[in-house]
């Protein structure tokens, strides 16, 4: 266990706290923002790239230590010189290179993986991602992290208390069919005992309105995606 005092930057996130050997993995996605990317990385323990995700690397915050994937992106492109990235080329059409990546990662020895530039531009993708969350929840703690808000896995039997500041927006959304027995306290829409799936009710754009917010789940698993800044105006998404 990791002393609270010790944590900085994404080590620290209230929902995803660090607990064991945790890497960041970067992925051919529309790419993050230098300072979220930053914040994810304070506290990692490795750095991997998916195929060109960051090439050329010089600009990101840290070179990467492995970069991963099939490589259909860097061919010809591919410098091994010294104080570089390991590459690792895997052949598998039947794997996408962030499931390389966490595969890698779970036979390594490593507990917690925090997936960016994973959402975006290809909604097949994005999809399949998000799945990723429950296919290696018996092998990883996997966070997901977004333009405007970071997922996780909330498993069965789960109890979490997170401190979140008041006026911070969450939603939830059934991982695997349904699960059921979710409670909420400390949100402008609580939720007792209820059944969340394809039929459930609403549970998007919650808002947390005392903190520490209490999670709890009885069966099933869900996605529970925590807003990092206050959503944007009509007039700020649209183009003039």
């Amino acid at each position: 266990m990791i002393d609270d005092t010790q944590k900085a930057g994404g080590a620290g996130c209230p929902f995803f706290p660090k607990r064991g050997p945790r890497a960041v993995v970067l992925c051919d996605g529309p790419p993050p923002s230098p300072a979220q990317l930053a914040w994810w990385l304070e506290g990692a323990d490795l750095f991997v790239c998916t195929d060109a995700a960051g090439h050329p690397y010089e600009h990101l915050p840290r070179v990467p230590d492995v970069v991963i994937g099939d490589f259909d992106s860097l061919a010809g492109r591919v410098l091994a010189g010294r104080g570089g990235p390991l590459f690792l080329q895997v052949d598998d059409a039947y794997t996408s290179d962030s499931e390389k990546a966490l595969l890698y990662l779970a036979e390594q020895g490593y507990e917690e993986a925090v997936l960016l530039g994973a959402t975006g531009w290809r909604l097949d993708h994005t999809l399949f991602n998000i799945q990723l969350l429950e296919r290696f929840s018996d092998r990883l703690r996997v966070c997901l992290s977004g333009y405007l808000s970071d997922g996780v896995r909330v498993g069965p039997g789960a109890r979490e208390s997170w401190d979140l500041p008041a006026g911070t927006r969450f939603s939830l959304l059934a991982l695997n069919g349904e699960a059921r027995g979710v409670t909420t306290e400390g949100a402008a829409y609580p939720l007792l005992n209820e059944t969340l799936g394809a039929h459930g009710p609403n549970t998007i754009s919650n808002v947390v309105t005392l903190s520490p917010l209490l999670l709890s789940v009885g069966s099933g698993s869900l996605l529970a995606l925590v807003d990092r800044e206050p959503e944007p105006s009509r007039s700020e998404r649209e183009p003039e």
